[in-house]
């Protein structure tokens, strides 16, 4: 029997626009859980550490990225640990400046041929490893699958492959996005394949026995990807493989609704969002319900902002049925013509355009509240 650690999708120096002046903080995120994997699979004393695809963001990460990869494997190397990388969709090989071409990796088996003419031999603790991989080229790679075929009864068999599992909705298909079912697997026969490209957590089993998995994304890196966030450790032996979900990320996404009915004024709203707050959260909360008065999202979101890693707003909010609304429809003033001008345009336009006229109403509400002496 041998261990392994498998994770894919690591993303490193991926971009995070939309976190704004935590966007280089949570780049360093994905190094640090990168470090948490290899210190994880020292401690539980694997052989193998497997990266099926996308261990990078792109085929040209940073020299500074690529250094501490190169100073994390080889603290594995060191203690005995054999690293596998396989290039993915996002760190390919088809440039002829790929990572994986310019870059030296001592010690790591690098799966980057085009198929898998003969699978890669290793010896573990006196046990025959046999690992099958291949880069995917379009060019190069139609008939690849064949490859990954057991060769024979002698040793371990394990597989990693960068691809996507045909009938999951997760994603729609894509030539490069190699699909494969689970009749595949079967047909290979391999003791157990390494999967990557999809990023959330899934065993695949048949007739009890388990083919392969998905680790997922070791960090979430788009909201969906939400929750805790896995590795796989596995024990494989012929015919049989062993997996255990281990927790390994550092923050979390969550997307969560709010009903702000009941708040009175913005202290009110503010305590509601703070209540939902975590250091190491990253939130989209839709806010919901009908409130009496407009609110001030900006002043909202600058007071709770502290009480989370990262926090955006979906403003849901109903404002048309408020009671300050009621009061000021029927006024002969500016915010009163303003108000009916709204609702009428509201009945012309499409709904794909309503949520512009919408979030204009909002916003010149709060400005006509403002003028009262309103808070919210």
């Amino acid at each position: 029997m041998i261990r392994l650690l498998h994770t894919a999708d690591l993303h490193l120096d991926a971009p995070f626009p939309g976190l704004g002046d935590v966007e280089s903080q949570r780049r360093n995120d994905l190094l640090q859980t990168f470090e948490r994997l290899l210190t994880l699979a020292i401690k539980s004393e694997v052989h193998l550490f497997l990266i099926a695809g996308d261990l990078f963001d792109s085929p040209k990460p940073s020299a500074a990225t690529v250094e501490k990869v190169q100073s994390g494997l080889k603290r594995l190397v060191e203690r005995g640990i054999v690293p596998v990388i396989l290039p993915g969709t996002h760190d390919h090989v088809v440039s002829g400046d790929s990572v994986y071409r310019r870059c030296q990796f001592p010690g790591a088996v690098i799966l980057d041929r085009s198929v898998v003419d003969e699978p890669v031999p290793i010896e573990i603790g006196g046990q025959a490893v046999l690992l099958y991989g291949f880069a995917y080229r379009s060019f190069a790679s139609d008939d690849a699958f064949s490859g990954m075929q057991r060769r024979s009864d002698h040793g371990i068999h394990i597989g990693l492959l960068h691809g996507s599992r045909q009938g999951s909705p997760e994603w729609e298909y894509r030539k490069k996005d190699l699909p494969f079912s689970m009749m595949n697997l079967r047909e290979w026969d391999l003791d157990y394949v390494a999967l990557g490209h999809y990023h959330n957590f899934e065993t695949l089993k048949s007739g009890g026995r388990v083919y392969a998995c998905y680790p997922g994304s070791p960090e979430g890196k788009r909201f969906g990807e939400n929750g805790p966030r896995y590795c796989a450790l596995v024990s494989v032996e012929p015919g049989s493989a062993q997996v255990e979900k281990q927790v390994v990320n550092a923050r979390m996404l969550e997307q969560a609704s709010l009903d702000l009915s009941g708040c009175a004024d913005l202290d009110e709203a503010v305590a509601a969002v703070n209540a939902l707050g975590n250091d190491d959260l990253i939130m989209r909360l839709s806010l919901s319900g009908i409130v009496e008065a407009p609110i001030d999202l900006h002043a909202l979101h600058s007071r709770c902002r502290g009480s989370f890693y990262h926090l955006e707003f979906d403003d849901r909010t109903r404002l048309f049925d408020s009671t300050f609304v009621r009061r000021i429809e029927d006024e002969e003033t500016v915010r009163g013509v303003f108000v009916r001008r709204c609702r009428q345009r509201m009945q012309e336009v499409p709904a794909e355009k309503r949520g512009v006229i919408e979030e204009a109403f909002r916003e010149v509400l709060v400005r006509f509240k403002a003028c009262e002496g309103g808070e919210l």
